[in-house]
């Protein structure tokens, strides 16, 4: 949630409407309705296939919001590692490197190598694993085990730390949302 470093100063209750508006300022200025096929499908396009029936027009928006998540925290002065917080920011993470790794070789005649990044920018990469074309999602049945890694679709915006939060829009406090404290959601 937003501001929770100002829980002295702001109560539980303004919290949760900054973080109401700004996903609200999101939907309204930042949207993707379900009839831009073109532009879920250039998300979806660089994402594990066997997941392409799952792309929403939500899904995409959030994505994207972890594409910028990532790309701000690459974009600061120190250091910061992990880079990817959730399964989501990882595959923003490799989308970034594979489109790198891409525009090096076609502009630049060069091929690159980000094995150093890689090592030291993702906590791990099991997510690599769901490009794995054998690899198809798994009913959630009664005796479903969610898998390590937030690999399971449902879990991809989930923080892997709660200490390092993603960005709200793309994961609402769950625990706010059962208690009725959410408003409208």
């Amino acid at each position: 949630m937003i501001a929770d470093a100002w829980n002295e100063e702001l109560p539980e209750n303004h919290r949760i409407a900054l973080d109401i508006a700004y996903s609200d300022f999101l939907d309204g200025y930042f949207h993707l309705s379900p009839t831009e096929v073109d532009k879920i499908e250039r998300v979806s396009g660089v994402l594990p296939e066997q997941y392409v029936s799952r792309y929403t027009s939500l899904f995409c928006r959030r994505f994207i919001i972890c594409m910028c998540s990532v790309a701000d925290r690459l974009a600061q002065p120190e250091r910061v590692t992990p880079v990817p917080r959730c399964t989501a920011e990882a595959l923003a993470l490799h989308v970034l490197i594979e489109q790198g790794t891409a525009l090096l070789r076609e502009v630049k005649r060069e091929e690159a190598d980000y094995r150093g990044f890689v090592s030291q920018a993702f906590r791990d990469t099991d997510f690599l694993q769901l490009y794995e074309a054998g690899n198809r999602e798994e009913h959630l049945g009664p005796n479903h085990r969610p898998r390590p890694n937030n690999i399971d679709f449902n879990d991809w915006f989930k923080p892997f730390d709660r200490n390092a939060p993603v960005n709200p829009f793309v994961y609402e406090d769950w625990t706010t949302e059962q208690s009725g404290l959410n408003f409208f959601r």
